[in-house]
């Protein structure tokens, strides 16, 4: 795994073992189930395969990692982590959600995702104190990749795949930019079927199973400082300093949705309803609002397709723009995820 920190220390004896580029993230992968070298080498873009190979060797030569053979009628080699690599999970979890602290930006340019990795920000939102008495399974399905959530009295496993050996509770089908704001609170699941942006199937009370799972990894209260909903999650880009000097009103029109905000020389106040007068509004629909917001669209490739216009002075559109923390133009890479 490369050299040795030399030193008689808990901490740098992990490092020496897991230390290692890449390590860590093959780790985070097979968290999540068991998986082939293939499915390794996808889940990890930008790793050769040498690298992949030569950790995995020392993975196993360090009593991480092991392989095993599925039974019929895959009969597949897959890796899988022993008891001492499944140990690691309070890690992982731990890194991640400190990680969750340094994507307040947009994707940087070339910057790839897999829905796999955000799997991680699910189980390190976890309320256990929530899931107590609680045994049910929720299968999701976000842009054709499936995992699955089984929450049994108190604890949560989140693995790859369609849930197996159980029936789930429900099936939720739906877009990232979707499945983000419904974690996140910016949406409920009600308003998403109404717009069409999430399809759920299963029982009777497969809708009400989706919104315990919300309550049960999703964000909350504490973590957002309040600020749930469309107009709260606007409001919590405001830039104060982009917006000294600035007096204006800026509208906002998602299908028959409308709320505005006004900004007074670095203050902001948000307001439901729509504006009379408004200096710039931007309409869209709520996928590509969600999908603004989320860096996965830049407003001038929204407006290069249709997907948004705005109305009003060009100028306060920019302002407007710079005031929430919009990004005009990103690279192609990153808005395509």
């Amino acid at each position: 795994m490369g050299r040795s920190y030399d030193q008689f220390c808990p901490a740098a004896r992990a490092l020496d073992v897991v230390g290692g580029r890449w390590t860590l993230l093959i780790v985070r992968e097979l968290l999540l189930g068991p998986r082939r070298y293939t499915d390794l080498a996808d889940g990890l873009p930008g790793i050769g395969p040498n690298v992949l190979a030569e950790r995995l060797r020392a993975l196993r030569k360090a009593g991480i990692v092991t392989q095993a053979k599925l039974p019929p009628p895959a009969g597949t080699t897959v890796y899988e982590l022993t008891e001492l690599g499944a140990a690691m999970r309070p890690v992982v979890d731990e890194l991640t959600r400190w990680g969750l602290r340094l994507l307040d930006i947009p994707p940087r340019p070339g910057e790839r995702y897999r829905i796999g990795w955000l799997l991680g920000c699910v189980r390190a939102g976890f309320r256990p104190e929530l899931a107590r008495g609680v045994s049910e399974t929720y299968e999701v399905n976000v842009d054709g990749d499936v995992f699955h959530l089984r929450v049994e009295d108190g604890t949560l496993d989140v693995r790859h795949g369609p849930a197996t050996g159980s029936a789930a509770a429900c099936i939720l089908t739906t877009d990232l930019a979707t499945f983000m704001a419904l974690g996140a609170r910016l949406l409920d699941i009600p308003d998403a079927l109404r717009r069409g942006l999430a399809r759920v199937e299963g029982g009777p009370g497969a809708v009400d199973a989706v919104g315990r799972a919300v309550s049960i990894v999703g964000s909350h209260l504490d973590e957002t400082g309040g600020r749930h909903g469309i107009i709260g999650a606007v409001g919590a880009t405001f830039r104060p300093e982009a917006a000294r000097g600035v007096h204006e009103t800026y509208g906002f029109l998602l299908g028959e949705f409308a709320f505005h905000a006004r900004v007074e020389d670095g203050t902001l106040h948000m307001c439901p309803g729509p504006a009379d007068d408004a200096d710039a509004t931007l309409s869209t629909d709520l996928a590509t609002f969600l999908k603004l917001g989320a860096g996965m669209l830049s407003l001038e490739s929204a407006f290069a397709t249709g997907a948004a216009t705005a109305t009003g002075d060009p100028g306060a559109g920019l302002r407007m723009a710079g005031v929430f923390g919009v990004q005009f133009a990103i690279a192609d890479s990153a808005a395509d995820g």
